[in-house]
Parts: C-alpha cells; structure tokens; sequence
C-alpha cells in the first residue's frame, strides 16, 4: 500500500494539469445536491436508507478528493509527499516463546512481535536477533555447565505508546551462581515511521557522548558523597555507549538506563539517570 501511495504521488507530480481552485467545492456541492431518493418497502425504514445513502455518497466523494488531488495537482501531490504518517499504529500482533528445561537448567523467553509499518517490523527482527543470541549462549553454557545451574528469563513492557512515540523495553535476566539483568529500549517515531536510538535526538556531529557522560558521572559522584555505600564506580566508568538505553519518564525527561554491574554493584540494580533538559540543550535537535 505504501509503494502504491508514493508511486501516485510521483506519477501526479509529472502531470501538466492544474486543480481547479474550486475542485473541493464542486465535489461537496455536488454530494450535498444528491437526491435522497429510494423505494420504500415500509416507512419505519425509508429514513435509515436515506441516511445510508447519503453517508455513502459523502465517503465516496472524500475518497474521490484524496485520490483526484494528487493526481491532479502537481503542487498538492509535492505537499502531500511531504506529509508525515501521523499516528501509525503499531501493536502487538504474537509472541515468540522459548522454553526449556532439562531438570538441571531452565529458560522461560517471551518476546512480542510487532506490525505497523517498517518501523516495526525493524524492531522486530533486532528483539529476535537480540533474544537468538540470548538463547544460543545459554544453550551453549548448558552444554559447559552440565548439571549445574543456569537460567535464563526474558519479558518485555510497552513502555509508552502514543499517537506518535511508541516504547518497548526488553528484560532479560541470566542466573548462574549470581543474577545479572540486561536491558534493551526500542523506539519508534511513528510520525516519520522511523526507528530511533540516542544519536537521533541531537544534531549531526554533536558529542553528545562526552556531554552525557559527564553528566553521568556527575550524578554518580553527587549519590557516592551522600552515601559512601551507594555503590556507584564514578572512577571506572569511562563513557556511555553511543546507543545507550534511554527512555522519557512520565515528566518529558530523558532517561539514561545501565545494566546491573556495569556502572555500579550488583545490588544497587540497573541504574538510571534522568538528565536534565538544560543540560543537551544546546546539541539537541530541534
């Protein structure tokens, strides 16, 4: 359907022919002047077959608007592609299981798949490659392990879903001896249909890396002087990754989200960090 509507748009782009300025107005004119006219089998429903009929003619000329204006009109067709897919829907349509257990070892993995454009279909297919590997490792250390323990659990969680952003966060948790829990945050710009990691939000060539990091460290630095046992490493850590997990909390913040150890001790969880506009307001995109 998408090739079809961009193939339309460029096909009325080539057309030497002008829209008549009062082409809306004729169409609606035309509908309103459509005779209410039908036979009548008995009076109770007549007035339904006539609002019926009228409906019909009124959604046939709102189809004939948006199919003849851009084939018409050049300059609409050129604006019309120009026009964002506002409020693409994107939902949950299955999801993929995996499960095992050998009386040693156990696994329990479900994870959605998406529809709702290529978007979706995007983040999709990377929650599939990310849990094969998850999987694949865990088979494979069953194999080291033998009849010692390993498990492996794997959820999700819509984290937001708007009329134009939508969120989905993956938790997986591996047990061996010790827990450790990973992350991974998808997003979808659904105004542009588009998948969206951190470098999207700021300008091209801005650092953002260094800046956030900083601001990282900072807060890491601050929670250690108020309590020495919070747990943070504001000495080894080093940098974000460039595709850092981020989500925005419910106040429009963006937030920065580390996996368990890799930032601070295991019990201090995965940590997160809410970043304070003012600080990449500077680099941010428009």
């Amino acid at each position: 359907m998408k090739q079809f509507d961009n193939e339309l748009k460029e096909r009325a782009k080539k057309e030497p022919f002008s829209l008549p300025e009062d082409y809306a107005g004729r169409v609606f004119r035309t509908c309103a002047a459509l005779e209410e006219t039908a036979m009548e089998t008995s009076k109770e429903s007549a007035p339904r077959r006539k609002h019926t009929k009228r409906w019909m003619a009124w959604a046939a000329a709102v189809v004939a608007a948006f199919i003849a204006v851009p084939n018409v009109s050049p300059t609409a067709a050129a604006a019309l592609s120009d026009v964002p897919v506002l409020g693409a829907l994107v939902e949950i349509v299955t999801f993929r299981e995996y499960t095992y257990d050998d009386g040693h070892s156990s696994a329990d993995v479900s994870v959605p798949e998406l529809s709702g454009g290529e978007a979706a279909g995007q983040v999709s297919d990377e929650v599939q490659a990310y849990t094969d590997r998850l999987i694949a490792q865990f088979q494979e250390d069953c194999k080291d392990t033998g009849e010692g323990y390993l498990g492996l659990d794997v959820s999700s969680e819509v984290v937001t879903n708007t009329d134009s952003w939508f969120t989905l966060r993956i938790n997986a948790t591996r047990t061996q001896a010790s827990g450790a829990e990973f992350i991974k945050i998808y997003h979808i710009d659904k105004t542009t249909d588009q998948v969206v990691t951190l470098g999207d939000l700021f300008q091209p060539d801005a650092d953002y890396v260094t800046v956030l990091s900083n601001e990282v460290r900072r807060q890491m630095e601050e929670r250690m002087a108020q309590d020495e046992t919070a747990g943070y490493f504001p000495d080894q850590f080093t940098a974000i990754a460039p595709d850092q997990n981020f989500y925005w909390n419910e106040d429009g913040d963006l937030v920065l989200v580390f996996d368990e150890y890799t930032v601070a001790a295991g019990f201090v969880g995965t940590p997160e960090f809410v970043i304070p506009r003012e600080v990449y307001q500077s680099i941010a995109r428009s």
